[in-house]
């Protein structure tokens, strides 16, 4: 009598967690499936009353639905052997229709004390809402990837755990190759020309810094020829901030480029011609100076020297086109070697002096610093700063140069009292061919590219360059650069 009271409370206690557990959990019995137990959350998903209970699966589901859900029950019943279901597609009856509904669910045969089969225990969840949000999704994402595809431009998707790389077929087409093949993360780097991939491991370096992949790079394809492509990608991180995928997308530029590199080689051809009869019209403009000034003439004299000026101007400008075209075709070399800056920014002073007579030029900070470098091109930047101070603030105002070491940097700015520079501006600014348009510069002359000559030069010395201003409060521009060549610095 006891060991049956024992046994009447442990069933009591077993149903008890069935009708109470927050899963959908039914026990059927026999090979019949006969309804034993099943809580609220499986009647919900049955769509049926408590009134089933005790009747055959089969039956108690009656309709068109519910078949291929008996039959996977049974097959658990009859295998013994547990069944588990991820996602799986079942027909249940519904508000009197049959629709298509989804299920994680695990089917446990339990067996009796004679290791019989008894039944079978259901556990189910519905995943229905989260299947269809996330074929919604695909369907999106392969929208979007056909979308891609349409404009010519090619899709990657790496893992930076294993270094596997999903392209898309664009992408093959890119790299010359057949839209069907699979290619390998190492098999596209191999693509690359030799001369850029030094600059697509800085690219990679900086991406996994600041999570932005962008470059333009040469590749090569396997027969031989030569293709410009440019790249663009986000990186992806844990929960840790560990980065594990890159997505991004190619696009082919071989086009463009091999309009800009006609346009700076003419550029280059147009600028070389005009260097000598240049150099020719500012000595014959030397000579006529020294003989108006010995005959006294100070109306020539002024004339002359303002044509000097003039051609010293149209030299500046030539000359700055010249190194556009080599910065652009990679041919711009630097002649380094260890200088004192303090002495390159006294004779920059001097030099300064006689063409900016209506401003104040302060040099404060006067020490030496070494630092290994390309001076003549050191001198261009710092040049170029105080051009612009000059050309946009007015006369009488203060330019202050300053110089300093900062740890194992070299820190120089140019500092005036002009008219700034609004926030749209400070980020063009080093842009090529960019100029500020707004009243206070109509008129002004120039063709925007001294500071990207600048900005330029500073990258090609692994520094940085950058402009502080406000608005009609003055600007202040400045660089950052290594004292040592042997230090790799990415600022």
């Amino acid at each position: 009598m006891k060991n049956k009271d024992q046994n009447i409370a442990a069933r009591q206690y077993i149903d008890d967690l069935i009708i109470q557990a927050p899963v959908a959990i039914s026990f059927l019995k026999g090979p019949d499936l006969i309804i034993e137990q099943a809580n609220m959350h499986v009647l919900e998903l049955w769509g049926k009353p408590a009134d089933i209970i005790g009747r055959p699966l089969a039956l108690a589901l009656e309709g068109e639905g519910p078949w291929d859900y008996v039959e996977l029950v049974r097959k658990a019943y009859q295998s013994g052997h547990i069944h588990y279901g991820y996602e799986t597609p079942i027909k249940l009856n519904r508000n009197e229709h049959v629709n298509l509904f989804y299920f994680d669910f695990v089917y446990q045969p339990v067996r009796d004390s004679g290791n019989h089969i008894a039944g079978v225990m259901v556990i189910a969840t519905e995943v229905t809402k989260q299947v269809i949000a996330r074929r919604l999704l695909e369907d999106a994402e392969e929208r979007l990837r056909l979308a891609i595809e349409a404009t010519g431009i090619g899709s990657w998707d790496l893992d930076l755990v294993t270094n596997d790389v999903i392209v898309s077929p664009t992408l093959s087409v890119i790299f010359g190759l057949d839209p069907e093949d699979k290619l390998t993360h190492p098999e596209l780097k191999d693509m690359i020309h030799p001369d850029d991939k030094a600059l697509v491991n800085t690219a990679y370096k900086n991406a996994i810094k600041t999570g932005v992949y962008l470059y333009e790079v040469r590749i090569i394809w396997t027969d031989g020829s030569v293709h410009w492509i440019r790249t663009t990608g986000k990186v992806l991180y844990d929960e840790r901030h560990k980065p594990v995928r890159m997505l991004g997308t190619i696009n082919d530029i071989t086009k463009r480029k091999q309009e800009e590199i006609m346009k700076n080689d003419f550029i280059a051809m147009a600028s070389h011609e005009l260097k000598t009869p240049l150099t020719s019209l500012k000595a014959y403009t030397q000579l006529l100076v020294a003989k108006a000034k010995k005959a006294d003439n100070d109306f020539f004299i002024n004339a002359l020297e303002k044509s000097e000026n003039q051609i010293n101007k149209m030299a500046r400008l030539i000359y700055g086109f010249l190194d556009m075209s080599k910065i652009e075709s990679g041919k711009l070399q630097l002649n380094t070697h260890t200088f004192d800056i303090d002495e390159l920014l006294t004779e920059i002073m001097a030099d300064k002096l006689l063409i900016a007579p209506d401003h104040v030029l302060s040099y404060k900070s006067r020490q030496t610093i070494q630092v290994y470098a390309d001076k003549e091109k050191i001198a261009q930047v710092i040049g170029n700063f105080i051009s612009n101070a000059v050309k946009y603030s007015p006369k009488g105002s203060i330019i202050t140069i300053s110089a300093k070491k900062l740890g194992e940097n070299l820190w120089v700015s140019v500092k005036d009292e002009g008219i700034g520079l609004k926030l749209r501006d400070q980020q063009n600014v080093f842009q090529r061919f960019y100029r500020v348009e707004d009243e206070h510069t109509r008129g002004l002359s120039g063709f925007g590219i001294g500071l990207y000559l600048s900005a330029e030069i500073i990258r090609l010395h692994h520094g940085k360059i950058a402009v502080e201003s406000e608005e009609d409060k003055g600007a202040e521009f400045y660089f950052l650069l290594p004292l040592h060549a042997d230090q790799d610095l990415l600022l």
